[in-house]
């Protein structure tokens, strides 16, 4: 995303990385919804009409909107930070299925909760106290963390609601019906105008032009990168890890993905104070407890 930004603007790099990833998924929606897959011994169809308006909802909710929070952000604080604000989704993900679909919640998810409100309080609050040294942008950390309540609600509604779907189909819909949403986006953006002439095919000779040529496409082989591996292969694993392990032991990529943003952080030269670090152990601490049983 910090890439792709360096060339594209956040609607257009969130477009890309939904829309490729939706290319790249587009056989298993074939499979689902016409081919060998689409039958149910049992129950005719296996996917039914209602069930297209939930992947399509579980898709502006868990991906589309998250995407252009995310990459918005990344605009207005570091990545590392991001990474950081993402590890909250398990707490998010425990508090909305309390408070909206009345799952039930534990001690152990009690503390896991307030840990994760004292760890935003602290990634925040030299902010709110004017500390200049140790400030971020609360509008990009109020977006990550936009980002990680929807992706919270997300996995409660494709628990609630998606459960009979098998993953394959639960990762390919919500990025097709997105990536072809975007799509249009990207066509009133007018996307071919960040390669100079509005010509992606056209290399310019002009010294200036060429370098913002190929600066364009660098950018668009990030969001490939980002689109088809980060997001769509990444959540074929996933998936693939559910299927042949437990949730539990998938989850874990929860511990994972904020230590590689702030190591990739380090190594671009990004600033990590040590609230920020502070903050993020905090988080974990939280996550450990809401994934523990009693």
């Amino acid at each position: 995303m910090k890439r792709g930004l360096e060339v594209f603007s956040p609607i257009q790099v969130a477009g890309l990385r939904l829309f490729l990833a939706g290319i790249f998924l587009s056989p298993w929606v074939y499979r689902y919804a016409f081919g060998s897959k689409s039958i149910n011994q049992n129950q005719g169809k296996l996917i039914q009409p209602i069930d297209y308006f939930f992947l399509f909802i579980t898709g502006l909710i868990g991906n589309a909107i998250p995407a252009f929070l995310f990459s918005t952000a990344g605009t207005l604080i570091p990545s590392g930070l991001s990474g950081i604000l993402n590890a909250f989704t398990p707490v998010f993900t425990l508090v909305v299925g309390a408070l909206i679909f009345k799952s039930a919640i534990n001690k152990n998810g009690i503390l896991g909760v307030a840990s994760g409100i004292i760890g935003a309080v602290f990634l925040l609050g030299p902010t709110f106290l004017g500390n200049k040294d140790m400030s971020i942008n609360l509008a990009g950390a109020f977006m990550g963390l936009g980002g990680s309540l929807l992706y919270g609600y997300n996995i409660n509604l494709i628990k609630t609601r998606l459960a009979h779907i098998p993953p394959m189909a639960k990762t390919a819909f919500p990025f097709f019906f997105m990536g072809i949403t975007y799509a249009f986006v990207l066509y009133k953006t007018d996307i071919l105008h960040c390669w100079p002439n509005g010509n992606p095919f056209h290399k310019p000779t002009e010294p200036l032009l060429l370098l913002k040529y190929t600066q364009a496409w660098k950018a668009l082989g990030y969001m490939t990168i980002l689109g088809v591996i980060g997001s769509a292969i990444s959540m074929m694993l996933f998936n693939y890890l559910i299927e042949h392990t437990t949730a539990l032991v998938a989850s874990t990529n929860t511990f994972v993905i904020p230590v590689v943003a702030v190591a990739w952080g380090l190594f671009d030269q990004e600033p990590i104070r040590w609230n920020m670090i502070v903050g993020l152990l905090l988080s974990l601490t939280g996550v450990y407890l809401v994934m523990r049983k009693d």
